[in-house]
């Protein structure tokens, strides 16, 4: 179970990452775009950016520490809700209780 509890959480991470990386990723390619295609103009002059370190290192610290908050959050959450909708019926009908009619037999003909 714990085997399992932790490649769920990998891949909760995973998924976030690799949504965050294509999304930067997207950005960035349009970012670094110039010409005509970004500004319009058939001057060829295109937006300059520049990349700052600081501001990036920042922007992970901040984003890491939101979904260090928000991930434990959903995820508790999540187990109310579950709780809520399926708590219920396992208390009410164990697995190992016995049937209460028994199976009709399949006619073999």
């Amino acid at each position: 179970m714990a085997v399992k509890k932790a490649k769920n959480r990998f891949m909760e991470v995973f998924d976030v990452l690799f949504i965050m990386v294509l999304c930067f990723a997207t950005l960035l390619t349009t970012m670094l775009m110039r010409g005509k295609v970004l500004v319009g103009s058939g001057s060829g002059g295109g937006m300059a950016y520049t990349f700052s370190a600081w501001t990036f290192l920042l922007t992970f610290l901040g984003l890491g520490a939101y979904l260090a908050i928000v991930i434990p959050q959903s995820n508790r959450e999540l187990g109310e809700i579950v709780e809520i909708l399926y708590g219920g019926e396992k208390a009410e009908s164990p697995a190992a209780a016995p049937l209460e009619q028994p199976v009709p037999a399949v006619n073999p003909e």
